[in-house]
């Protein structure tokens, strides 16, 4: 009997033990989903959200060609990476409400319409050209832009409680990943024309948190520290629009005080390009002053006086010397 009891309590202990690990996992797993989706919330919420821009300015119209992303740990994409940072500085660009944005397919129309095709390489200017249509070209350039982890674990083995339920020896955790991403950026804004930089910052984005906090979705990463971590495409690219977001938001000072310098092109006129000279005007005449009779304008001729011959009488057109009906000298 007291060994039946002593079988029953063991079984009721586990019980009690697998009740509060299925509570623990799913306590952990809501607090985990909660956080994730505060962090998709709050960690782009501000993104392409600035300062209003001044009044009054010229919004100039710029395009914004291929960037020249380089990746290092965790990331990948190569040429897809270059295009989507254009995309999305594009589109950070029109949020700014500073220019008047080219969209990017209108703006590689442009260049293979007028076969300046070889005039930007990714993150370059290769060779200065008249973009018309475009005002100034925004070039970028992303450098090791990457991610690191480390995990953190907390918890509990159930292996070792008590020494009654080993289940195999498993012990359940929640790992705690956190993620450091940084890049450098590095961006200019360019005159076609004759590839002088008007205007140039580089930024330093760096952020610690974890997973949940930055609202990723892991996809593959181990319980060592050093282990690559994997992210899907979307949130790659989630990186890359804060990190430039974080470069623009920074070069606004700068940007602002060229915009109301007074040396910002428009509608594809050259900057500060000389007004065209005014016609001298006439010089007036002092008033109550008298003028100079060889200044003064002709007064109408009176009507001619009729004229006759003197010797047959007959009429002669004024000025004329000699009569026409008797050959007299007319005086």
């Amino acid at each position: 009997m007291s060994i039946n009891r002593l079988s029953s309590g063991k079984v009721a202990f586990a019980g009690v033990i697998a009740l509060a690990v299925v509570a623990a996992a799913g306590f952990g797993g809501g607090c985990a989903s909660s956080k994730e989706s505060a962090g998709r919330d709050t960690l782009t919420e501000n993104v392409g959200r600035y300062d209003a821009a001044p009044s009054g300015v010229v919004k100039p119209r710029v395009g914004v060609p291929p960037f020249n992303v380089k990746t290092g740990a965790g990331f990948s994409g190569g040429n897809d990476l270059n295009d989507l940072a254009a995309d999305q500085m594009t589109t950070l660009l029109d949020a700014s409400d500073r220019f008047a944005v080219i969209e990017r397919t209108q703006l590689q129309k442009l260049l293979d319409e007028q076969n300046l095709e070889g005039i930007v390489v990714p993150g370059e200017m290769a060779k200065p050209a008249n973009v018309r249509g475009v005002d100034y070209l925004l070039l970028g350039k992303v450098t090791n832009l990457r991610m690191k982890k480390e995990d953190k674990s907390r918890g509990f083995g159930l292996g070792q409680v008590g020494g009654l339920v080993n289940f195999g020896g498993a012990d359940v955790k929640k790992k705690d990943i956190v993620i450091t991403t940084e890049a450098g950026v590095d961006i200019r804004l360019v005159d076609p024309t004759t590839g002088e930089v008007l205007l140039s910052n580089f930024s330093e984005y760096k952020k610690t948190d974890e997973a949940g906090a930055f609202g990723l979705d892991v996809l593959g990463a181990n319980a060592e520290a050093d282990a690559n971590i994997q992210i899907d495409e979307d949130d790659k690219g989630k990186i890359l629009r804060l990190a430039l977001d974080d470069a623009l938001r920074k070069s606004m000072p700068k940007l602002d005080k060229f915009l109301k310098s007074g040396k910002v092109k428009a509608a594809g006129q050259s900057a500060e390009a000389p007004a065209s000279p005014a016609a001298p005007a006439a010089p007036s005449a002092p008033i109550n002053s008298a003028v100079a009779p060889s200044a003064a304008a002709p007064a109408a001729p009176a009507a001619a006086a009729k004229k006759f011959c003197g010797s047959c009488g007959k009429q002669v057109a004024a000025g004329t010397k000699f009569c026409p009906s008797c050959g007299s000298k007319v005086e």
